[in-house]
C-alpha cells in the first residue's frame, strides 16, 4: 500500500547536475592521480626525502682503496675518493639537490693520523671521532641532545655509534646540525663512518646510517 510509489524507488533525476558535477568521481580519480605523480617528482628530484628507505642503501658500491673498503653508495648519492675528502678517504654527498655540502658520509680507516685511532674502546674513540668532524668538518658548536649510543656490526667486526643533534646555544636557527660517528672492526681492519650535516632534522635517522655500516665490506 504505497510503498510502490515511495519518493525514494523513483529513479534519481540528474538533469540540474552542471558537465563537472556529473564527471565529480572521474575528477577527483585524476586529481588524486597527478598529486601522486608530483609526489614521485618531488622524491625523484629531492633524494634526502627518501633517505630513510631501506631501498635506498641497495644502490652501487665505491672502492675505497686507501681504506680497503666497499663502501654501500646510496640511491641518489654519489662517492668521491680522497682528493674531495675533507676528512678521511671516502666522501659521499646527496646530488640534485643544490645543497649536497650540507649533508655528507665521511669514512675511512683508523689510522694514526686520526687522533681517535688512539682510543682503544670504541664507543670512546666514536665520541672523540664524532667531536672532531663536528669541530673541523661541520663547524658548528651547541649543546649536544639527543645523545644515541648503539651497537653496530659489518663484515670488519663489531663496533659502536654515536650520534647527536647539534643545539645552537644563542637559540639561533641554521647554525647547529647532525652528528653520527661508527668505529668497528679490529686490528687494521678498524675503521670508521660519520654522517654529518647542517640540519637538526636531517631525514636520515642513525639507524638508517647504522644500516649503512652494517653493508661495508672489505674491498677485493
Amino acid at each position: 500500500m504505497g510503498s510502490d510509489d515511495a519518493p525514494h524507488d523513483a529513479p534519481a533525476d540528474a538533469s540540474h547536475l552542471t558537465p563537472e558535477e556529473k564527471r565529480g568521481p572521474r575528477t577527483l580519480h585524476v586529481a588524486l592521480l597527478l598529486l601522486a605523480v608530483l609526489l614521485v617528482v618531488s622524491v625523484v628530484s629531492n633524494p634526502e626525502m627518501v633517505l630513510p628507505r631501506d631501498s635506498t642503501l641497495h644502490g652501487a658500491h665505491h672502492t675505497d682503496e686507501a681504506a680497503g673498503l666497499e663502501i654501500p653508495v646510496p640511491v641518489g648519492w654519489r662517492a668521491d675518493g680522497p682528493e674531495a675528502a675533507e676528512f678521511g678517504t671516502t666522501r659521499m654527498v646527496p646530488t640534485g639537490t643544490g645543497e649536497a655540502l650540507s649533508v655528507r658520509i665521511l669514512a675511512g680507516r683508523m689510522e694514526p693520523g686520526n687522533a681517535a685511532a688512539a682510543i682503544a674502546d670504541d664507543q670512546g674513540a666514536a665520541t672523540a671521532l664524532a667531536e672532531i668532524v663536528q669541530q673541523y668538518v661541520l663547524g658548528v658548536t651547541g649543546t649536544r641532545d639527543d645523545v644515541r649510543i648503539a651497537p653496530v656490526e659489518s663484515e670488519l667486526g663489531e663496533g659502536t655509534a654515536v650520534s647527536y643533534v647539534v643545539v645552537p646555544t644563542d637559540g639561533a636557527e641554521g647554525s647547529g646540525g647532525l652528528v653520527y660517528a661508527a668505529v668497528f672492526g679490529e686490528g687494521e681492519e678498524r675503521s670508521w663512518l660519520a654522517y654529518l650535516s647542517t640540519s637538526q632534522n636531517s631525514s636520515p635517522s642513525p639507524r638508517w646510517v647504522d644500516r649503512l655500516v652494517g653493508n661495508i665490506q672489505r674491498a677485493g
